[in-house]
């Protein structure tokens, strides 16, 4: 994929415009409120699905320790923003404003940051909108389905300052954290190929029609759906299966393969490949998915090392695992040990060193981020990070669907 850079020149003019207008509508001038360490945050909630309250309860669970409430909530359609807008009430005590528009959410002068839990599609927009009206970011993976977005977001956010976490979980677990450590001691020798999987037999994200059997047309948004997509009749499949189809996502390797790759980019602190081939195609599951069921990729990093992503919807062995192998051993994430595995014979990593789990929570990752935001911190999964994944998801879909080598500029931030 080539990008237009007068495309992009284009976008981030009316994004700044945009957000400007956000701004002066709403009476808020260009700085946030300065929270303070025993400050309360206040969140917008923006997509009300499995995942935005899934992030709902984590905000609750956190309690006095979090220290944040959930002022409004956003969603298309009506459904899911009133169920989820009674659940809040239940969880906070007051009844969050909501709105089925993100922008409602971005020009209250009494939200100081929002949980961005859309399809995929939307995420970096809203992100980068987001931080132009100096609003505090937490957005679910991957960042962004292309570059021109990736890039604008990474630009949002590092003018304006504010404290932006990606979904990519794992970099906020103790016990990843130390695997990382361990990786990064060299104990492995040289690692010359990471090998990401994450295999299922299921015919993932295809909704049963009852499922979204009452979903109305005049119950839904579909033009905020839409945002910046062509004009298309309501298809309330495409609201639910949205995983599904192109438009909305990169596929297996945005939806499952940003958690896996991230950690092969963050141990070997490689964040983004010189060049990527792959191979993908609709073999089993075939009915209304537009995405590969079955896809391999295969990345060229700068520092001398070969990334393989597999990811299968049609045979689960295998499951969800990264491996780092060196020419001393392999560490497995499956089972947090470096072994021999593999090892040049005389140098062979002798007896298994095993990763102890330390004391963790699922609430990690959202507390960093609250903890960050009062302090000023960076967040263990910061923007780049975003960035990094959502490239490389881009890269392995463009060579998918090309057939032939893509590469990545990063000067220029261009995929060639």
């Amino acid at each position: 994929m080539m990008e237009n850079r007068s495309d992009r020149r284009s976008f981030l003019k009316t994004t700044v415009t945009g957000a400007a207008g956000i701004l002066a509508a709403s009476g808020m001038s260009a700085s946030s409120r300065a929270l303070g360490a025993n400050d309360r945050v206040r969140i917008g909630l923006i997509g009300c699905g499995g995942r935005g309250n899934y992030l709902r309860g984590v905000v609750k669970e956190l309690g006095e320790e979090g220290n944040a409430e959930i002022v409004a909530v956003c969603d298309v359609w009506k459904k899911n923003l009133n169920k989820t807008g009674d659940e809040v009430k239940a969880n906070f005590g007051a009844d969050p404003k909501r709105f089925q528009r993100y922008r409602d959410v971005l020009a209250l002068n009494d939200v100081d940051a929002v949980m961005i839990a859309t399809p995929d599609f939307a995420h970096s927009r809203i992100l980068t909108e987001a931080a132009y009206a100096k609003k505090h970011v937490f957005c679910e993976k991957p960042m962004s389905n292309n570059l021109t977005d990736a890039c604008a977001a990474v630009d949002a956010v590092e003018s304006t300052g504010v404290i932006c976490q990606v979904g990519t979980q794992r970099r906020s677990s103790p016990w990843f954290q130390k695997a990382c450590e361990l990786v990064r001691s060299g104990v492995l020798g040289p690692v010359t190929e990471v090998e990401c999987s994450w295999n299922r037999n299921v015919p993932s994200w295809l909704d049963d029609p009852q499922t979204y059997a009452d979903m109305k047309k005049e119950d839904v948004d579909w033009e905020q759906f839409l945002m910046y997509l062509p004009p298309r009749p309501f298809d309330p499949c495409r609201l639910s299966c949205w995983h599904l189809y192109r438009d909305y996502t990169t596929g297996l390797v945005g939806l499952l393969g940003s958690h896996i790759i991230d950690v092969g980019t963050w141990f070997l602190d490689d964040p983004v490949p010189e060049s990527a081939v792959g191979l993908g195609g609709i073999l089993i599951w075939k009915e209304k998915r537009e995405h590969y069921d079955t896809m391999e990729s295969a990345f060229l990093f700068p520092k001398g090392f070969i990334m393989r992503f597999v990811s299968r919807l049609g045979n689960s062995a295998g499951d969800d695992n990264t491996q780092f192998r060196g020419l001393r051993g392999t560490f497995d994430t499956t089972t947090m040990t470096a072994s021999g595995l593999g090892g040049k014979k005389e140098e062979a990593i002798q007896e298994p060193i095993a990763v102890e789990k330390p004391p963790e929570k699922h609430t990690d990752h959202v507390k960093n981020w609250l903890d960050c935001i009062r302090s000023g911190a960076k967040p263990t999964a910061d923007v780049h990070a975003g960035y990094a994944h959502s490239v490389i998801a881009i890269m392995a879909h463009n060579a998918a669907d090309q057939g032939r080598r893509v590469r990545y500029d990063p000067i220029r931030r261009e995929i060639l």
